[in-house]
């Protein structure tokens, strides 16, 4: 028997970390983390990656848009997630990310 009621990935909630920053922040930072850890992309001494706020969305689908939106803005904001655009062509909006491994003690 499977440790999960349903057969999909779960989402990670590290209490602790949701205490501090809140628990949207919590689970979008944990979610970057773990595409970081298989992410390809290594730019300037860290490792990237990327989506559009649809695609986080399609991740977590219990949130809107807009509710991914004000917690990445928040993050960033906090200094914990940084933010570029590493796009080939300039006009591609496409945000790229990656954790201050500094700020955030992880």
């Amino acid at each position: 028997m499977s440790r999960l009621l349903i057969n999909e990935s779960p989402v990670m909630i590290i209490p602790s970390l949701a205490a501090k920053i809140g628990l949207n922040e919590a689970v979008v930072l944990q979610q970057i983390h773990y595409w970081l850890g298989i992410s390809k992309h290594k730019i300037e001494g860290k490792t990237w990656v990327y989506n559009t706020y649809e695609e986080w969305q399609k991740q977590l689908p219990f949130w809107s848009v807009s509710t991914i939106k004000r917690s990445i803005r928040s993050l960033e904001m906090l200094g914990l997630l940084l933010s570029d655009n590493w796009n080939q062509m300039k006009m591609d909006k496409t945000k790229w990310y990656s954790i201050d491994r500094k700020i955030a003690g992880v």
